[in-house]
C-alpha cells in the first residue's frame, strides 16, 4: 500500500497555519490592549493640567484654573516625535547660508493658552512640556523600553486562557446518576457528621478506615474490604483495630467488644492485651473450653449441630450431613445424660466402632431415637458414610481433650460488662483443622447476638478477616440484615467474592455484597470480581465533547469542530480494580458518596507474640497403650427405654 506522506504534511500545515492566525490576531489584540494602557498610565500619571499665562501687578504668573485641560496625549508624542514634515525635509536653496535647520512645531489647541501661538521652536514646544509636566516626561526614555515586555507575557497568557478554555470545554459533564467525588470533600462532609455527633458525645472517638474518619452512625454499618494481598488491606485493618481499642478506652461506660479472627497472628500479635482472650487449641495461651459450656437449654442441643453440620453448597445430597447433624446430637444427649461432659469424653464417644455408639444410642427414651433410623445398620455403606461425615467435622476434638474449662463464646456475648476483646486464631498452616470449629464458634456468636434486646448503645463488632477460609455459616445473612438494631457490626475482609460465591453461592453473592453499606476495595486480580464490583458501583449519565477535525486542499476547507454527545457509563472500570497501586483503595460509603483514596502506610510494631505453639507431647501419645475393643455381638437388640 503506497505511503500517504501527504496527510500528515497537510495536517501539520493546517496546524501550523492556525497557530500563525492565532499568533496575528494575539498581536494585534495585544497591541490595542497596550496602547489602551499606554495612554491610561501616561493621561494619569505623565501629563498634567495646562497653565495660563497671567499678568499680576507686572509680574508674569502660570494660573492652574480649576478648569484648566490637561497636557493631551499626542503633545507628549509630539515631544519626543516630531509631526511637521519640514523638520525632515529641508530644502536649503540659498547654498551662501549653512548651518542647522530652524525646527518648528505646531502648537495645538490646548497649548496655545500656554504658549499663546500656534507655531514655535521645537526647542520652546519642548521646554514647555517639561514645564507642564515637571519633568515627568522624560520617564518615558526608560517607561517605553519596559512596557514593550507586555507583549511576551500578553502572548502567554493569551496562549494560556485559550489553553485552559479549551480543557474546560473538552471536559466530561455529569449529568445524573452517581459519580466519582475528591477524597477531600466526602472527608470533610465525615467531619461534619463527627462534629455534630459530638455535639452530643463530647468523649467520642470516630473509628478510622485508611484515611477516612468514621462517624458513629457510618461506623454502625457493615463493612466489606477487598484486595488481594500486598495491596494495604491488613495495614488499614490494623489502623482501623487500633482506632476501636482507643475508642473503648475513651468510652468506657459504653458496651463495647470486638471478635477477631485472625488467620496470620498478626492482630494478635499487635492489639491484644494482657486482660484479652485467645482462643486457638495450638497455642499455649489458648483459653480452656468446653463444648457443653454452650448447651445452655434442650433446644440448644439442635442450634449448635445446626451450626457444626451445615451442608456445603456444592454438596449433591444433604441427607448425608443431616444425618450426621441428627446421630450427632443424639450422641450429645446420650453424654449429657452419663453426665459425661468433657471434651475427652465427646471424642472418645463418637470414636468408637459404630455398632457401639448405636448399642450407646437404645438406651434412650423412645423420643430420642429417631436418628438410629440412620445408623440402624451397622455394616451398611450408609451407616458407615454418615458416621464418616460425623468424624470429619469433629477432628479438632482430637486437640481439645485436655483444655476443659468454664469459658462460654455465648455468656461472652451476653455479658454487659465484659469489655475484653475476644482473638480468634486460625493459623493457614493448620487453618484446615480448626476450619470448622472457627466457624461453628462465629456461628453461635452471631446466633447470640441476633438473640439479644435492640440497643441503640451496645457494640460488638466482628472482624473476620480471609472470609474464605471459613465454612458455610447459615446466620451470616441474618446477620447482616438484622444485627445493626442489636448492637453487631460486622467487618469482613477478603481478596475477592469468588470464595463467597463458592461457599454461598453464586446468586448470593448480589444479596451479601448489597447488605454492605461500606465498602473499600483494593487491587483485585479476579475479573470477575472485578466486573460484579464494576456494575455494582452504578453508571452515570455524562455529556462528552467530540473533537473533530476536516482538511482541504482549499484553505477554507481547514477546519475542527466541537459536538456534544450524551453517554451512560460505568463509573470505575473493571480494569481500574485491577490495576490500583498498592496503598490505594476506592471507598464507597453509603450516602456519602464514592471517592478514591490512599491509606497511610503505617505499621504498628508487636506488644505480643504473635503463636506461642503448644506442646501436645508426641512421644508421650506414642508410648500409651491401645484401648481394648470388644467384638461386635450379635445378641438381639436391646429393649428401647421408655
Amino acid at each position: 500500500m503506497p505511503t500517504r506522506a501527504y496527510v500528515a504534511h497537510d495536517k501539520a500545515v493546517s496546524v501550523v497555519r492556525m497557530y500563525i492566525q492565532m499568533t496575528v490576531v494575539g498581536f494585534v489584540l495585544g497591541s490595542i490592549l497596550y496602547c489602551a494602557l499606554m495612554a491610561a498610565v501616561v493621561s494619569q500619571f505623565i501629563a498634567g493640567p495646562v497653565p495660563e499665562v497671567r499678568f499680576v501687578n507686572g509680574t508674569t504668573r502660570l494660573v492652574v484654573g480649576p478648569d484648566a485641560p490637561r497636557l493631551p496625549l499626542f503633545a507628549i508624542i509630539k515631544y519626543f516625535v516630531s509631526f511637521n514634515p519640514r523638520n525632515y525635509f529641508h530644502f536649503n536653496l540659498n547654498p551662501s547660508k549653512h548651518g542647522a535647520p530652524d525646527l518648528q512645531e505646531f502648537v495645538g489647541a490646548e497649548l496655545q493658552r500656554f504658549l499663546g501661538r500656534q507655531i514655535v521652536s521645537r526647542e520652546a514646544y519642548r521646554a514647555a512640556v517639561r514645564l507642564i509636566t515637571h519633568g515627568r516626561v522624560e520617564e518615558l526614555r526608560w517607561l517605553f523600553p519596559v512596557s514593550l515586555s507586555f507583549f511576551p507575557l500578553f502572548g502567554v497568557c493569551y496562549f494560556l486562557a485559550f489553553r485552559a478554555l479549551n480543557k474546560k470545554s473538552s471536559k466530561t459533564r455529569f449529568v445524573r446518576g452517581a459519580d466519582l467525588i475528591p477524597f477531600l470533600r466526602m472527608k470533610a462532609k465525615l467531619q461534619v457528621a463527627i462534629q455534630r455527633e459530638k455535639k452530643d458525645s463530647p468523649n467520642l472517638v470516630p473509628l478510622q478506615l485508611g484515611e477516612a474518619p468514621l462517624p458513629d452512625s457510618v461506623s454502625r454499618r457493615h463493612t466489606l474490604v477487598l484486595g488481594t494481598s500486598g495491596t494495604g488491606k491488613s495495614a488499614c485493618l490494623n489502623n482501623y483495630l487500633r482506632s476501636l481499642n482507643q475508642r473503648r478506652e475513651a468510652c468506657r461506660g459504653e458496651v463495647n467488644k470486638a471478635i477477631i479472627y485472625d488467620v496470620k497472628g498478626e492482630f494478635t500479635g499487635k492489639h491484644s492485651r494482657t486482660e484479652d482472650i485467645l482462643f486457638y487449641p495450638f497455642d499455649q495461651r489458648s483459653v480452656p473450653w468446653s463444648f457443653f459450656n454452650e448447651v445452655l437449654d434442650y433446644p440448644d442441643l439442635d442450634v449448635l449441630c445446626t451450626s457444626l453440620y451445615e451442608p456445603p453448597r456444592d454438596s449433591r445430597d444433604s441427607y448425608w450431613y443431616n444425618a450426621a447433624r441428627d446421630v450427632f446430637r443424639t450422641g450429645l444427649f446420650y453424654l449429657l445424660r452419663e453426665n459425661q461432659t468433657s471434651n475427652r469424653q465427646i471424642w472418645e464417644f463418637f470414636s468408637q466402632p459404630l455398632q457401639q455408639i448405636r448399642d450407646a444410642l437404645y438406651t434412650l427414651p423412645t423420643r430420642e431415637l429417631g436418628a438410629l433410623k440412620h445408623i440402624d445398620k451397622a455394616d451398611s455403606n450408609q451407616a458407615a458414610s454418615v458416621i464418616s461425615i460425623l468424624q470429619e467435622r469433629l477432628t479438632f476434638f482430637r486437640y481439645l481433650t485436655d483444655s476443659d474449662g468454664t469459658f462460654s463464646f455465648r455468656r461472652f456475648i451476653r455479658d454487659e460488662t465484659e469489655r475484653r476483646s475476644l482473638f480468634l486464631m486460625n493459623i493457614r498452616q493448620y487453618d484446615a483443622i480448626f476450619r470448622s470449629l472457627m466457624s461453628f464458634v462465629i456461628d453461635i456468636m452471631i446466633r447470640e447476638v441476633l438473640s439479644l434486646s435492640d440497643s441503640q448503645s451496645r457494640r460488638i463488632t466482628f472482624l473476620i478477616d480471609e472470609f474464605g477460609s471459613l465454612c458455610k455459616m447459615p446466620s451470616i445473612f441474618d446477620f447482616l440484615t438484622m444485627g445493626r438494631s442489636k448492637g453487631g457490626f460486622l467487618v469482613l475482609a477478603n481478596q475477592d467474592l469468588g470464595s463467597v460465591a463458592h461457599i454461598y453461592g453464586h446468586d448470593q453473592k448480589e444479596t451479601f455484597l448489597n447488605n454492605f453499606n461500606l465498602h473499600l476495595v483494593f487491587r483485585t486480580n479476579d475479573p470477575t470480581t472485578a466486573d460484579f464490583l464494576s456494575k455494582a458501583f452504578g453508571e452515570r449519565e455524562v455529556v462528552k465533547k467530540l473533537h473533530s477535525s476536516q482538511m482541504s486542499p482549499s484553505d477554507l476547507g481547514d477546519r475542527f469542530s466541537i459536538s456534544d454527545q450524551e453517554k451512560l457509563e460505568k463509573i470505575v472500570l473493571p480494569t481500574e480494580f485491577q490495576s490500583l497501586p498498592d496503598f490505594h483503595a476506592y471507598l464507597k460509603v453509603a450516602n456519602y458518596g464514592l471517592t478514591r483514596m490512599e491509606t497511610p502506610r503505617k505499621f504498628l510494631p508487636l506488644v505480643r507474640e504473635e503463636f506461642v505453639p503448644r506442646n501436645f507431647g508426641l512421644q508421650q501419645m506414642l508410648a500409651e497403650k491401645s484401648a481394648s475393643v470388644s467384638q461386635p455381638q450379635t445378641a438381639a437388640t436391646p429393649q428401647l427405654a421408655p
